[in-house]
Formats: C-alpha cells, sequence, structure tokens
C-alpha cells in the first residue's frame, strides 16, 4: 500500500491528478477512477440512503452531483471496487477495517439472512434500476464475496442459478469469468461471487469499467466491440483483448443477456490506474427472463440471437456456442431450477445450435458426408 497521487478539486468542477510525472492529467470532472469507484446500481442507491445524515449528500443517489461523489469517496470509500482509495479518513476506515473478523463457515446461513433481511429493509428505491438484490462481505473460507440473493422458489432465483452456471460455463470454455456458487437457505437463495478485484484479506487489484474510460474517452457508450475496437485505436487493448469482449458479446447474445450496459464490461489496470486487459466476465445471465417493473415476469420465450455487431467471425462464434450450448444443457438439467426454467433451457440450446451452425466449423460428420460420393 502507497500513496501514488494527489487529487486536486478545481474551482468550476475540474480535477487535476498529481501524480508526479509525465501520467499526471487535468480532467474536466471527476478523473475515470473516481467515477467508476462512486456508489452506482443497487448497492449505490442503499449506500446513498445509509449514509446521507453521516455526511451530508442526498439520500437518493440520482441526485448526487460530483461534488457528493468526491466526498463519499473521501471521508467512506474504504471498500470501493478497485484497488485505490482517496482520504485520509477512508484509509483510516480501511486501517481500522483491518481488525475486522470474516465471517465463520457455520455462521453463514444465518449472517446472510440478517443481512439480505437489512439490505431490504434499508432498500434501494427505484434509482436502483431492477438490479439484483446484494450485499458485501467477506467469509473465512471464500474471502471478499458480493452476494445477490432472492426469495427462494422464485424467477429471481431461477436467474441466480442461472447466473452461477453461465458463468461456470464460460470458464469451462477459457473465457475467464468470476467464480460463483448458489446455495439456499429457509426464506432466501444466495448468489456468492468472488471478488476478483480482492486479493487474500488485504490485497487489491486495479479495475475500471468501460464506462468510466468511454466517458471520457469516446463518450459514445454503444456497443461493447465497437468500445473494444476504440481501446485497441488508443492501445489500451491488444487483439486478445478485443476477441475476449467479442466472445462475451456473442455468449450474452446465445444466452439472452441483453443487459450490456458498460457498467457490466470492464478492464483490469495497473497500479498507476492504465487498463492492462478485460476483467473476468461478471453479471452474465438470460436478462431477458428477468421481472420487469412491478415484478412482473416476462415470458418464457426461445432465445433469438443477433448477428449485427459481430457478423460471421468463426472463431468468436465457436468458442461462444461451446460455452453457451454448454450453459443451456446443463440449465436443462439442473433440478435447483423450476420446471418451467429447464423446459425453455432444452429448447434453447436445440435452438441455438441450429441458428450458430453456419458459423461453426464443421463437424467430422458433415465432412464426411460431404466426400462420400454420390
Amino acid at each position: 500500500m502507497a500513496e501514488i497521487g494527489k487529487v486536486n478539486f478545481l474551482q468550476g468542477g475540474g480535477t487535476w491528478v498529481d501524480l508526479a510525472g509525465p501520467d499526471s492529467q487535468f480532467y474536466e470532472g471527476l478523473p475515470p477512477a473516481m467515477a467508476f469507484a462512486a456508489p452506482s446500481g443497487y448497492l449505490g442507491a442503499r449506500i446513498a440512503k445509509v449514509v446521507a445524515s453521516a455526511i451530508g449528500v442526498p439520500a437518493s443517489l440520482r441526485d448526487w452531483s460530483d461534488d457528493h461523489r468526491a466526498k463519499f469517496l473521501c471521508t467512506m470509500g474504504a471498500d470501493v471496487a478497485g484497488s485505490l482509495m482517496w482520504g485520509a479518513d477512508s484509509f483510516a476506515a480501511h486501517m481500522n477495517s483491518r481488525r475486522m473478523v470474516p465471517i465463520q463457515d457455520a455462521d453463514i446461513q444465518r449472517v446472510y439472512q440478517e443481512l439480505a433481511s437489512a439490505t431490504s429493509q434499508t432498500g434501494a428505491g427505484s434509482s436502483a434500476g431492477g438490479e439484483q438484490p446484494k450485499f458485501t462481505c467477506e467469509t473465512a473460507s471464500r474471502g471478499h464475496l458480493i452476494v445477490k440473493f432472492a426469495r427462494v422458489r422464485s424467477r429471481s432465483s431461477d436467474l441466480l442459478v442461472l447466473e452461477e452456471l453461465a458463468l461456470s460455463s464460460l470458464s469451462a470454455a477459457g473465457v475467464e469469468a468470476a467464480a460463483a456458487r448458489y446455495f439456499e437457505g429457509d426464506e432466501y437463495g444466495f448468489l456468492e461471487v468472488d471478488r476478483f478485484d480482492r486479493i487474500g484479506r488485504f490485497g487489491r487489484r486495479g479495475m475500471i469499467s468501460a464506462g468510466a474510460i468511454d466517458d471520457e474517452l469516446f463518450g459514445m457508450r454503444d456497443t461493447w466491440p465497437a468500445f473494444a475496437h476504440r481501446c485497441a485505436d488508443e492501445g489500451l487493448l491488444d487483439a486478445h483483448g478485443v476477441q475476449r469482449v467479442q466472445v462475451l458479446t456473442a455468449y450474452s447474445e446465445l444466452i439472452g443477456n441483453g443487459d450490456r450496459h458498460f457498467e457490466n464490461l470492464s478492464l483490469m489496470t495497473d497500479e498507476r490506474g492504465r487498463p492492462v486487459g478485460v476483467s473476468p466476465a461478471y453479471d452474465m445471465l438470460p436478462m431477458m427472463y428477468s421481472p420487469v417493473g412491478g415484478g412482473i415476469e416476462p415470458e418464457l420465450r426461445v432465445v433469438t440471437p443477433s448477428f449485427q455487431s459481430l457478423g460471421a467471425q468463426h472463431d468468436v462464434w465457436t468458442q461462444a456456442f461451446e460455452a453457451a450450448h454448454n450453459f443451456w444443457l446443463s440449465a436443462e438439467a439442473d433440478e435447483r431450477l423450476s420446471a418451467s426454467m429447464r423446459k425453455i433451457s432444452g429448447r434453447n440450446a436445440t435452438a441455438i445450435a441450429e441458428v450458430v451452425a453456419p458459423l461453426l466449423p464443421p463437424t467430422e460428420d458433415t465432412r464426411s458426408r460431404a466426400r462420400r460420393p454420390r
């Protein structure tokens, strides 16, 4: 742990990041690393409610300005995403937190139930944008986690199981993804997702969202593949990184994950905040089946992938199909899922095999048929 620079907040909203070298830079707003680390989504909305009176910020995250974000990060930002901290207060809070004892395995069921109930009672409000309820914690056996939860035997708990399967299927196909594990208590189902920005108890890894990078450099926020190509043009991603993003996009199409906003894709960074590659995949699941406003559950329709943003890239679709086909077959056989979800999963496995077939290398059977005399 070391101090790497200072952020100077300027009149008019700009910032000067002094890194005592050529990497020092002026920004018109918050530096991208701060914009990324500031509270957002479900957890951010809950944080805003909890800290509002303590640090004098609005209770609704939608009303936060850059001043409010900076105030939070410099006073209560001891455990934000990534490897950076800002301000003496946040640093002191981090040092104090090192004395905390992780949740022991024997206590996980009880503590998770308590945290889920407390999180539900605090509420995140509409600013959470329908995101899955969650909390963060540290356990003795699995380390730092993001824990999503839902009522058992619900569409939302089905989706937590599917997220576990989606991430493990990516890993099995050679695409780095966050490790996840689903289990059920009496009232809630819990999905533990490893925080890949943490190493052991106190180590950290740098990361930054595609949104924070794109807002600063490009201002587009269009598609993941287009973003990856822009990053490659700027020397921020190599060819392998671009292909990784393309595979994640193709996989998302094949599993019905249309929720590809720019906070669901991130790059890992070095100790000075420079991108060094694509992060492990996270928040990867069939969002087409996610409940919408008012808790309405969409019809379980067969997935219909689009090919517009990727074209006929055989290597991309081959790897994505391997992962997606395994995902749907695993879901069809998984007895933790409802009967209706297992049924549609089987139909999806068949459907994507048919629709992607022209983009895949010929199998031995098809080559044999092609060579057969007529």
